[in-house]
């Protein structure tokens, strides 16, 4: 009981006397001789002017806090994520398109007798030669596009 008073009572004067350093005004004024004088008090029959205070705008700017780096990080591999996202959707349509063409030539490789269906619903069939151009049209895109 007797540390926690002694405690309070330390607090209670340690904020005194620092409202009080807070709220000091400092005086100056020059003797006959040209001599600059400073107090913390005005001086009778001398012209004192009293001292603003100023900031010190030459403080370095403090580094980042340790929060800093761990957003960057952060950020950086949520980005990361969103890339390989990416990636990992355009591998899956390229691996789509390739299985649909490489149907499409198993199809025409099987024969028998294939047509294309206009707007209009009617039926044109593909004769050999066609197919076998398809087959080789088929064949280059997938060269081309599934590697």
């Amino acid at each position: 009981m007797r540390t926690l008073l002694l405690f309070l009572a330390f607090i209670s004067l340690t904020s005194v006397s620092m409202a009080a350093e807070k709220n000091k005004k400092v005086y100056t004024w020059t003797d006959n001789q040209g001599v600059i004088h400073y107090s913390d008090r005005p001086v009778q029959g001398k012209d004192s002017k009293i001292l603003s205070q100023t900031t010190n705008n030459n403080i370095a700017t403090l580094a980042p806090s340790a929060s800093q780096w761990q957003e960057d990080y952060q950020k950086n591999k949520e980005d990361q994520a969103e890339e390989q996202k990416l990636l990992d959707e355009n591998n899956e349509q390229k691996e789509a398109y390739c299985l649909q063409i490489e149907k499409r030539i198993e199809l025409f490789e099987r024969g028998g007798r294939l047509y294309n269906k206009s707007v209009s619903g009617e039926r044109s069939f593909y004769s050999d030669d066609d197919i076998a151009k398809e087959i080789k049209q088929l064949n280059k895109e997938k060269k081309k596009k599934c590697r």
